[in-house]
């Protein structure tokens, strides 16, 4: 970490003042050292270059588990390459200008959290774009690779915390992204009151979770849960995965090749979605990360709105495509 990174960081216990004291240091990095809480004497290690402030995940072992087992897969090559969850860098960029209705030029001088930041991708692609500062933070080991990715950056910043204990101080974000994080958590409304929290006054908060509609991935989820198949040991389960996309994908492109026929086609954003090509890495890594990680919530749009309307944001607006989306602006 750098030092400079304290100015964003507090205690996620008490919200109290930290102070670093450091052990080892390399190229600008703290690789080693403690963070002092100074009104309840917590201490947080730092440890290669990374706080490590996880808090309150006695109920998200599994999750954490689940999804450090999927990066691992994905940094090592075995789901997809040049995409992820079928969308390209990019994709991923256009996505978030429009979810948040800024341009390019809107960025330079802001300051981002990238909630539930899984590679930090995403949180490098912040700071390329003059971000003053983006701070990943994810409760998972693959940030110990986000940190690597992202070292040289000195705008880009990787902390392992728990994003419904946040470690930051309050109202400081210009922007604070959670795309596909909150339906993995015991408590999604829990975990949008407290990134709200995080937002500056004016500032915008993003998040994106599981539509509460049909979808086949998630009910055979629902199915395997029952059966307990989803209880399997986690390299059982993704080889599972394997097998089951071949079937799948040529269900899809079956599906894709009859919503062609005239009266069938896609007239609408969330149906054209549905239609798209996907490749066979694509397909496993979805059947993976809807069957692996143990809460996987839907929700309504009238719900996620609810969550912004409580929290005091205004000129809320939803995004609704295949999962539910939805930016607030906080007051």
């Amino acid at each position: 970490m750098r030092r400079e990174l304290t100015e964003w960081l507090c205690c996620p216990s008490c919200r109290g003042d930290l102070v670093l004291r450091a052990a080892d240091s390399d190229e600008g990095h703290v690789m080693t050292g403690a963070l002092h809480c100074t009104a309840c004497d917590a201490v947080f290690s730092v440890a290669h270059g990374i706080p490590r402030m996880n808090r309150d995940l006695e109920v998200l072992h599994g999750v954490a588990e689940a999804f450090s087992y999927e990066w691992k897969l994905h940094h090592q090559g075995d789901l997809e390459t040049d995409t992820l969850y079928g969308y390209s860098p990019e994709q991923d960029w256009q996505m978030f200008r429009e979810a948040l209705d800024i341009t390019d030029d809107a960025l330079i001088g802001r300051a981002v959290l990238d909630a539930g930041c899984g590679s930090a991708s995403f949180t490098q692609q912040v700071g390329d774009h003059g971000a003053r500062v983006a701070i990943g933070v994810d409760i998972i080991d693959a940030v110990d690779a986000a940190f690597t990715a992202t070292r040289h950056l000195p705008n880009v910043h990787i902390v392992q915390a728990n994003i419904a204990a946040p470690p930051f101080r309050a109202h400081v974000f210009d922007y604070v992204w959670c795309r596909g994080v909150l339906h993995h958590t015991p408590d999604p409304a829990s975990g949008h009151r407290a990134l709200a929290g995080l937002v500056r006054p004016g500032g915008a908060l993003f998040v994106w979770v599981y539509a509460d509609r049909f979808n086949p991935f998630r009910f055979v989820k629902d199915v395997f849960d029952a059966l307990c198949i989803t209880r399997l040991p986690l390299p059982v389960l993704f080889t599972l995965c394997k097998v089951m996309a071949y079937p799948s994908l040529a269900a899809l492109t079956l599906y894709r090749l009859m919503r062609a026929l005239p009266g069938l086609r896609a007239r609408d954003a969330r149906h054209r979605q549905t239609v798209r090509a996907r490749g066979l890495r694509e397909v496993q890594l979805t059947w993976f990360d809807a069957l692996a990680p143990e809460f996987n919530s839907r929700h309504t749009e009238a719900e996620v709105v609810g969550w912004f309307e409580r929290e005091g944001f205004q000129r809320i607006v939803a995004l609704d495509e295949q999962k539910v989306g939805a930016r607030g602006i906080a007051y």
